[in-house]
């Protein structure tokens, strides 16, 4: 009898005292890291090797612009794209595999839509370089700068949160 009131009153306190700060621990919300931001300022350095990442990483840059408009909080971003990313930002389909096609007109359109919304797009001039691709070959929405360390860098310098991807 003792222990079946101990096994009910244990049970009672795990489900009034504990289990309600676990489940509150799974709300997934951000709010106390930019509680108090009016503005936001990031660098998201891109440099992968497969065209999905890519594809999939620029929705969560646009999730995160859009997350973050919801909270009133003004964005200035900025967007680096090196190694070999790089081929995926080019105008045409010569530095891509035809079934990339596809995700590959998806990033441009996003692209066009990051324009849009007043993020700046750079592209490494060493990664052209480095990878034989002539500046004239990249999209247009995009600033090729001569040295995306320097540009890294000096965004840095300037407040900008370094988000490398």
């Amino acid at each position: 009898m003792f222990r079946n009131i101990l096994i009910i009153l244990l049970t009672f306190c795990f489900s009034t005292f504990l289990y309600p700060h676990i489940a509150s621990s799974e709300k997934q919300d951000d709010l106390g890291a930019i509680e108090n931001l009016t503005v936001m300022k990031a660098y998201f350095d891109i440099k992968v090797d497969k065209i999905t990442k890519l594809e999939k990483q620029l929705g969560w840059i646009h999730d995160i612009h859009k997350q973050m408009a919801e909270k009133g909080i003004t964005t200035t971003f900025v967007i680096g794209f090196r190694s070999h990313t790089s081929y995926f930002v080019t105008k045409g389909d010569e530095y891509v595999y035809e079934e990339d096609l596809p995700a590959k007109e998806k990033i441009e359109n996003r692209l066009k839509d990051f324009v849009k919304l007043g993020i700046r797009l750079e592209q490494c001039g060493l990664s052209a370089e480095l990878f034989e691709i002539d500046t004239k070959k990249f999209l247009p929405e995009l600033t090729v700068v001569k040295n995306g360390y320097i540009s890294m860098i000096g965004y840095q310098n300037k407040g900008f949160a370094y988000v490398p991807m």
